[in-house]
């Protein structure tokens, strides 16, 4: 197939955003709307060209492969482009009346934007490690954007723990270089097939998925997460990016990375048991919390973990149940934080306790919390309950089923505790004002959560290709299955959560120091090297 200009989509958002700066404001807002609008178009054409063509690819300045930058997209990269084009026209029309979109936040996001851009388009792994810092480093900026004392700490924490995970990352590449003599992916593969010891690809394998896996946010190298999502000051857009999209570019470059080693390594029972604690150890930090958007970021660490069990189950049914539930979690994850930030500033507070009548006093964005609840909880017709299944019958009579179980029980005991902001008596001093930006956003993103579940099957062939039956995720045991569960996650929470919450301050207040989060990016390359080595 002729190459699509791949390159205008990474270049595109900050070409766009720095030709139009010096427009007046409105001008410059209005022409940012109508370029993310025509990216939106152009992503989609694009996956349209993968998804019934043939993956796309460009070398750039017409070098020959080997020397020159390739781009590609393929039907791993396509949708995940789309996707992340979508949520920022869509995140961006909803805070089209915010008061912090100024030009310059604007054009900050828009690099962002072009960064998860360059990061699954790019074929060249030394590629993806320089776009990942600029992205960092953008992500950082947008984080301490309303310049308080705990933003910036969080933005600096941020900042030091990606140039720490970063390092493992630029080693490791440089010891791939030495080894195989080329950075394109595809060749990389190529030539690790032709090693005469295939060992000597474990160090920089070790060495770079450390890197990934803190970008993904695995264990235990996730405290990064909750500071940069659940930042006091990020803008609710931001939080709902980060958590969204972006830090599924760990996830991405997970896939992607293990199918270029695949000739010399096999990690999927190390990642299935790393992802399984992640999850865990995410529904459990954030069952504590009594902010609720903390509550959200330690819920995306557990559903990241989730998709990544999926991912290492083996079978093709969890695989592409994982796949889906990217989608599916940037689409339910994305609208929590989004109303949560609407909610927060109309409460003027962060506490779960103090906010009481959502769907009463706000009731267009409490119904959008709402469908985001019922999304990543796996109720019944709403998208997260088709991957959930997916990922879950792929498990069969493995004992990661039983795992599963619990994660889900989890996730429910969560949001039942979140989910008490919605109902009671909302007290005197909330503002209401109706921004219809923030409806139809939030309308959108509910539409395409209950679709996502209704469709669900012909979601996941349209989307991927695959085809398979989805009538056993709305069968009476599933129904049964996920009311038993529902009740036992009300009774825990009542009778357990909300009893013990107040004695759960030292908890929630832990955090991890930046020496102690070096020993532990350490530690996790040590241990993935040696079972590379144990099992090679």
């Amino acid at each position: 197939m002729q190459a699509w200009p791949l390159h205008l989509l990474v270049l595109g958002p900050v070409l766009l955003g720095a030709v139009t700066f010096f427009l007046p404001r409105r001008a410059y807002q209005l022409g940012m709307g109508l370029g993310n609008i025509v990216l939106t178009a152009a992503a989609l054409h694009l996956f349209a060209q993968v998804r019934w063509g043939d993956a796309v690819a460009q070398y750039l300045a017409n070098w020959p492969p080997g020397v020159a930058i390739r781009l590609v997209a393929d039907t791993i990269s396509a949708p995940l482009v789309l996707l992340t084009a979508f949520f920022f026209t869509a995140t961006y029309c909803f805070a089209a009346r915010a008061g912090y979109v100024d030009k310059t936040f604007i054009f900050l996001f828009l690099l962002l934007e072009a960064a998860i851009f360059g990061v699954l388009l790019s074929g060249d792994v030394f590629n993806i490690y320089v776009i990942l810092e600029l992205g960092m480093i953008g992500v950082a900026i947008l984080i301490m954007y309303r310049q308080d004392k705990q933003s910036v700490y969080d933005g600096i924490v941020y900042i030091m723990m990606n140039f720490t995970g970063m390092a493992f990352m630029t080693l490791g590449i440089a010891y791939l270089y030495r080894i195989t003599g080329v950075l394109d992916l595809e060749l990389i593969h190529e030539r690790l097939a032709e090693l005469e010891d295939p060992r000597a690809a474990l160090v920089p394998y070790a060495l770079i998925m450390t890197a990934v896996a803190m970008k993904a946010a695995l264990w235990p190298l996730f405290s990064w997460l909750p500071r940069a999502h659940g930042a006091p000051s990020a803008p609710p857009i931001v939080s709902a990016v980060l958590s969204g999209v972006q830090v599924k570019l760990g996830v991405y470059l997970l896939i992607r990375l293990n199918q270029v080693f695949v000739p010399v390594v096999n990690a999927e029972a190390f990642f299935l048991v790393v992802g399984f604690i992640t999850s865990t150890l995410g529904f459990l930090l954030g069952a504590v919390q009594q902010d609720i958007k903390l509550m959200l970021a330690y819920s995306t660490i557990s559903q990241v973990g989730l998709i990544v069990v999926g991912l290492n189950l083996g079978t093709a049914e969890a695989y592409w149940g994982s796949m889906y539930h990217i989608i599916n979690h940037a689409l339910f994850k994305g609208l929590l934080f989004l109303t949560a930030g609407v909610i927060t500033e109309a409460y003027d507070t962060r506490v779960y306790r103090e906010i009481r009548g959502v769907l009463h006093r706000m009731p267009w964005v409490g119904f959008g919390a709402l469908a985001g609840i019922l999304g990543i909880t796996g109720a019944p017709f709403f998208n997260g309950s088709i991957s959930k299944y997916f990922i879950a019958q792929g498990a069969a009579g493995n004992p990661a089923e039983l795992g599963l179980y619990f994660i889900n029980f989890g996730t429910l005991l969560l949001f039942v505790k979140y989910c008490t902001i919605l109902f009671g008596r909302p007290p005197e001093h909330v503002r209401t004002e109706s921004d219809p930006f923030v409806v139809a956003i939030s309308l959108l993103f509910g539409v395409a959560i209950l679709t996502g579940g209704v469709l669900g099957g012909p979601a996941i062939a349209l989307i991927f290709g695959p085809e398979y039956a989805v009538r056993g995720a709305v069968g009476p045991d599933k129904l049964l299955l996920f009311a038993g569960t529902l009740v036992a996650a009300l009774a825990v929470y009542r009778w357990g959560v909300a009893r013990w919450d107040d004695r759960l301050t030292g908890l929630r207040k832990f955090r991890l120091n930046f020496n102690q989060i070096a020993a532990l990016i350490t530690l996790f390359f040590a241990g993935l090297l040696a079972f590379t080595v144990w099992t090679s």
